[in-house]
């Protein structure tokens, strides 16, 4: 069931698609999506395979072993994964529902992480998952961004409002023009100078 980073943005998962994908947001910051696609694959499928990712990540907690799985896949960051894993999987959340502010209340999840699981899991959100390439792109376009996401409530709100602001400028839908800054940045691409819709950028 491998998460793909190629096609992150799908808003028909199935609820096991959806445990999966928030898993793979709790372990890709900071690290090479594909490279963690592939060791989160490897670290479900280490538990019963009859069982959705939560209820593995509950089964590898029953037997003591859901920081040694995380530990042996080289997920990295153990102790906030392994913390966010156990809570997340016993939480009861709806994932088709849940709100930024339920996310956010899972220790280890923060606002980038809550947002891009929304951003790319549901239609229409208007939120902004600020990551590093995102507020290196924003910079490029005379914002004046911190080099990694902010954590107060203020100063996260203020760049998401002003990277909404750039993408309905741009005519586009916020998980569009995330995932477009994002290849850019992968590729080398940087802005798009040609415009899809009104003015696209790629990422």
């Amino acid at each position: 069931m491998t998460v793909d980073p190629r096609a992150i943005t799908q808003f028909s998962r199935t609820v096991p698609e959806l445990e999966e994908f928030l898993l793979f947001a709790i372990v890709v910051a900071g690290k090479r999506s594909d490279l963690q696609s592939r060791k989160l694959d490897a670290y479900l499928r280490s538990g019963p395979r009859a069982l959705s990712p939560f209820g593995v990540i509950r089964s590898l907690q029953r037997r003591g072993k859901l920081v040694e799985g995380i530990e042996a896949q080289r997920l990295g960051q153990y102790r906030r994964i392994g913390a966010a894993f156990a809570c997340v999987a016993s939480a009861g959340l709806d994932l088709r529902a849940c709100s930024v502010a339920d996310l956010e209340a899972i220790p280890g999840i923060g606002p980038k992480t809550a947002r891009f699981f929304l951003l790319h899991s549901r239609p229409g959100v208007r939120v902004a998952a600020l990551d590093t390439h995102i507020l290196s792109w924003m910079r490029s376009q005379g914002f004046k961004t911190p080099a990694v996401t902010p954590q107060s409530a203020a100063a996260y709100g203020r760049l998401e409002r002003q990277f909404l602001a750039l993408a309905d400028r741009a005519g586009v839908t916020v998980a569009d023009f995330d995932l477009d800054i994002w290849k850019g940045r992968q590729t080398g691409a940087g802005v798009a100078k040609a415009p899809r819709r009104a003015r696209r950028v790629v990422r």
